[in-house]
This record gives C-alpha cells, sequence and structure tokens, in this order.
C-alpha cells in the first residue's frame, strides 16, 4: 500500500516541476519583451534571451519549439496587460473616457509596451504568421469598441464600426509620440470630437 504521505509528497514534487516551468517559460518571455524594446525584432537573439533569463540556451527549446513560438508569447503577454481594461457597456461616454485613460497611464508608466507593440505592427506587415495573431487582436479591441458605439447617447452621425476603427488608429499613432503628454493631448482631442458635451455619467 501506498502511503498518503508519499502521494502528497509526489504530488507536491509535481506540481513544484510544473511551477518552475511555468516561471522559466515566463522569464524566457519576459527576456525577448525586453530585448525587443531595446533592439527590435532585428536585435532578437535566443542565446541572449536565455542568458537574461539565466536559463541555459540549450534549453530553451523545452519551452518554445521555434522562436516563432517565443515570439508568439511575447505577443500574449504585451496584449494580455490591456485585457483588464477593455470598456464595459454600461455609460459608454464615460467608458471610453476610462479606456483612453487607461491607454495613457499605461504609455507613461510602461513606455517599454508601447515600443514593443509597435514593433509587433511594423514586423506583421512582412510576416504572415504574426499578422494573423494582431489581426485577431485588433479584431476582438475593435468588436469591443463597436459595440461601445452601438449604445446610445453618441453624436447622431456617428458610425459605430467607423468610431472604432478611428480609435485604434489614433492610439497606435499615439505610440510614437516621444512624450507621453502629447499622446494624453491627442486622444484627449479625440475624446473631444467623439463626445462634445463631454462623458455622460
Amino acid at each position: 500500500m501506498l502511503s498518503t504521505n508519499w502521494l502528497v509528497e509526489q504530488i507536491g514534487d509535481i506540481m513544484a516541476a510544473a511551477k518552475t516551468s511555468v516561471d522559466r517559460r515566463q522569464l524566457l518571455v519576459e527576456a525577448a519583451f525586453d530585448q525587443i524594446a531595446e533592439s527590435g525584432f532585428e536585435g532578437l537573439r535566443t542565446r541572449a534571451v536565455a542568458t537574461a533569463a539565466g536559463i541555459d540556451h540549450s534549453t530553451v527549446h523545452h519551452y518554445f519549439a521555434t522562436k516563432q513560438d517565443l515570439i508568439t508569447a511575447v505577443v500574449d503577454h504585451a496584449v494580455a496587460q490591456f485585457r483588464s481594461g477593455e470598456p464595459a457597456l454600461d455609460q459608454p461616454q464615460l467608458r471610453l473616457r476610462e479606456h483612453l485613460e487607461l491607454m495613457v497611464r499605461l504609455m507613461r508608466e510602461r513606455p517599454n509596451l508601447f515600443t514593443v507593440l509597435s514593433e509587433i505592427d511594423l514586423r506583421a506587415k512582412r510576416d504572415t504568421a504574426l499578422r494573423a495573431i494582431v489581426a485577431e487582436r485588433d479584431d476582438r479591441w475593435r468588436r469591443t469598441l463597436t459595440a461601445l458605439f452601438d449604445q446610445p447617447g453618441w453624436h447622431p452621425n456617428l458610425a459605430s464600426g467607423s468610431a472604432a476603427a478611428l480609435v485604434i488608429a489614433v492610439v497606435k499613432g499615439s505610440r510614437f509620440y516621444s512624450d507621453p503628454a502629447d499622446a494624453a493631448a491627442a486622444l484627449e482631442q479625440l475624446l473631444d470630437l467623439l463626445i462634445p458635451e463631454g462623458p455622460q455619467s
């Protein structure tokens, strides 16, 4: 008969190993993210990523079979930082303001995030696999914003799909400002255009 203590120890060992694997994978993702922020995709080297993560280069393939898999994980890591900020549909004007204010705050607090996202968008123009990932992310964002603009209370001749595309275009364009204050001003101007009387509560 196997003792209960032995089973508990084995389960604990398995869980600890799984956690270690997840932690090492995340370290690699974060190291790759930092390298893209600093040197772009052209400077992304798996050996340097492994060194920065404190992991032997020969074991990287255990976590990511290909470099493309690592890039995909970096995209998921970057996009996940926005998901908690998706606007709800109640009080749509206020929710849009909160959504854009979140963008400005992230630009100030995590400038590298927007540098990496810009690099991703540029590379997606010539990378079919990455283009599909970016398209899925943008489609989700567009659907959320379109649903927001489908709510009542907006400018009477506003088209929800076009308004959603405008918000995405302005947010993406504002990433290229070196000063977050300039990005904030651009997004504030967009709010004034979309909500002439200010947010409704």
